[in-house]
């Protein structure tokens, strides 16, 4: 009996050893399968870094002319949903990390203004209105808050990934180059670019020259956005654009002898109500037609669709 206890002890110590080591490797196996979706799903942006993006939405402008009911201001506590126009845009999306997206835009869109639109006594009396189409480049960055959407959705064979809210929370801020064009509409009906017929007495004798029809930007936002699958993606964005510009709506600065100008366009009396309504005195030389001290700016929400392009994996050499 002895020697028959004396010859187990080893086989009993050699199988109390090996069975933590067991143990630690199912463990090892469990955490395995429990991590693996999320190692796999870190890594799966890298493959999804090239998006296609369009938009549709609407604009508001914010300047001299329309606005609300109190003294103009260039935030949104003056905005006049009655010159609410439309835009749209189409980019280039590319994801640089996990929460940092550069992007680049062309946006077209319709900016409108009209002192009919307002109850405050000044803008009202003076009666000036303006339209202008806008072209905008643009290179921004995106900067999200929350990425459930692009980050935490994976497909593995026989691995049931947890698939989040599915939800984007980011800020946007750029710069980008605008082109805009004001026009007013005459009696007959027909709209006319106000730049080149100088109506604050641009580019006359002593006065200044007339101002150019482009200007930098500064588009700054939040917008939201929800994964459809792992390609598509819907979102609603809202930005605010600020300008270089006081003349997007073709008002910046004092009046001008009336007459003088129409003189200066070949005597046009057609173009008079573009230049000031003569109201209450309204046009008089000197007087302020504009707020010289604020730039333009616009605000614009658009309901945005964005296509991941998947990365072709690279060919592994054949030998």
């Amino acid at each position: 009996m002895q020697l028959v206890e004396k010859s187990s002890l080893p086989l009993m110590s050699i199988f109390y050893i090996c069975r933590p080591l067991h143990v630690m490797k199912n463990y090892g196996f469990i955490l395995l399968l429990v991590f693996l979706p999320s190692l796999a799903s870190a890594q799966l942006w890298k493959r999804y870094r090239k998006q296609v993006t369009g938009g549709i939405g609407v604009t508001n402008f914010l300047g001299d002319l329309g606005g609300g009911n109190d003294i103009g201001v260039n935030d949104f506590t003056d905005l006049d949903l009655a010159a609410t126009r439309m835009t749209v845009n189409v980019g280039f999306k590319y994801q640089l990390t996990k929460s940092i997206t550069a992007r680049t835009n062309i946006t077209w869109g319709i900016l409108k203004g009209d002192d009919k639109f307002t109850k405050e006594t000044f803008r009202n009396q003076r009666d000036l209105a303006f339209r202008s189409q806008f072209w905008e480049a643009s290179v921004m960055g995106e900067f999200y808050l929350l990425q459930n959407s692009r980050n935490g959705t994976f497909r593995l064979r026989g691995v049931r990934g947890n698939k989040g809210l599915k939800m984007d929370l980011y800020l946007l801020g750029g710069v980008g180059f605008m082109y805009f064009n004001p026009k007013g509409q005459l009696a007959n009906g027909n709209w006319i670019a106000l730049q080149p017929l100088g109506t604050e007495g641009q580019g006359l004798p002593g006065q200044k020259d007339k101002y150019k029809r482009t200007t930098f930007t500064i588009p700054l936002g939040i917008g939201v956005a929800k994964s459809i699958d792992r390609y598509w993606t819907i979102g609603v964005e809202f930005a605010h654009r600020i300008t270089f510009s006081d003349y997007i709506d073709d008002v910046g600065g004092n009046f001008y002898d009336t007459q003088k100008i129409i003189d200066a366009n070949g005597g046009n009396q057609s173009i008079a109500p573009l230049i000031s309504s003569g109201i209450n005195g309204n046009g008089v030389e000197g007087q302020i037609r504009g707020d010289s001290k604020q730039k333009d700016s616009f605000m614009t929400g658009t309901i945005t669709v964005t296509k991941k392009l998947l990365a072709r994996r690279r060919s592994r050499p054949k030998f």
